[in-house]
């Protein structure tokens, strides 16, 4: 079965990581509500509010439309001329990424981003060196003292390739658990993930097949703490 216009309204909101009270504003309008009808199927189509979402969103008028062509365009103003319109520029939109849980982390696809709740799920300013598909998520544990304390927000993105001495996001695939480590390349070892804490009790995982890195940690974030 096709998806609706609703549908791909829902899609391309929360691949962007924006809320429906947040799409609203950058349409200009009040509240919510015509947003939650599209997505629910309740309201009728019409051009010139899809053409406001497509702005906002920097997607295709036609793709949403109709489903056909690309999704996304990187420049929705020349999308929207296409079809004959003089629009003013929307209000810039700064991508935000969700932070996922480290159970969301052992399985991680792109497709996880299609089920988040946009309303539970904490969404951070994507970092201008993260790629779209950088995910959030929050330090647990000590393996990595003195740099990355408990709590500590970390971004990954998943498109980039590890280089000996960044640090991972690794999924061992014998538990399907996330783990947070140093990536290291030794000549005549091999690859091995360590924990930065120089106290912690067998730092390092040999990488021999038992895990797979899934995502280099681009930046972190310290949040206030009253």
């Amino acid at each position: 079965m096709s998806e609706t216009v609703g549908q791909r309204i829902k899609k391309a909101r929360l691949l962007r990581g924006v809320t429906q009270p947040e799409l609203a504003r950058m349409c200009g309008w009040e509240s919510q509500g015509r947003i939650s009808n599209y997505e629910r199927g309740l309201r009728e189509a019409k051009r010139t509010d899809l053409e406001k979402i497509a702005r906002a969103l920097d997607l295709n008028v036609a793709w949403v439309w109709t489903g056909q062509g690309q999704m996304g365009t990187g420049h929705a103003p020349h999308a929207l001329a296409s079809y004959g319109e003089e629009l003013q520029p929307g209000p810039a939109m700064v991508t935000q990424i969700p932070e996922i849980s480290w159970v969301q982390a052992g399985g991680f696809t792109e497709v996880c981003f299609v089920d988040l709740d946009p309303e539970s799920t904490n969404w951070y300013p994507r970092p201008p060196n993260c790629g779209p598909h950088t995910f959030a998520l929050k330090v647990v544990g000590e393996s990595m003292l003195d740099k990355y304390p408990p709590g500590r927000i970390i971004f990954i993105d998943p498109e980039v390739v590890p280089e000996s001495g960044d640090d991972v996001i690794a999924v061992m695939t014998e538990t399907g658990e996330a783990t947070f480590k140093q990536y290291l390349e030794e000549p005549g070892v091999g690859c091995m993930l360590k924990a930065r804490n120089p106290a912690w009790k067998d730092p390092y995982i040999s990488i021999n097949g038992n895990c797979r890195v899934t995502g280099v940690v681009m930046a972190q974030m310290e949040l206030r703490q009253r």
